[in-house]
């Protein structure tokens, strides 16, 4: 089972490959930023991928318009519609 670590804290948490980054922070005990429910459409449950890229979906067409939208950097990712496939290091301005 791939590892995703948040940083700050060094949190880690083995989930099954394809969980999205979302459900693997709450599952870290983390809270998310969001206002609608992971349904791809605020943006703001962004993350930053500190390492790892690789371990990590390739982005859909509507997880590139949010980016795109909210001005964001490609090492962002749109934690709801980022599906975990192997070990990743991320973090986010709101931890």
């Amino acid at each position: 089972m791939p590892a995703v670590t948040f940083q700050p804290g060094e949190k880690t948490v083995r989930v099954k490959e394809g969980t999205s980054l979302f459900d693997a922070a709450h599952l870290a005990g983390l809270p998310v930023a969001s206002s609608c429910g992971a349904e791809a459409i605020c943006g703001k449950c962004n993350m930053t991928v500190l390492s790892g890229l690789q371990g990590l979906s390739a982005p859909k067409p509507i997880e590139e318009i949010l980016l795109k939208k909210e001005g964001k950097p490609p090492t962002d990712r749109i934690s709801c519609q980022t599906r975990v496939v192997g070990d990743c290091v991320v973090t986010t301005t709101y931890w």
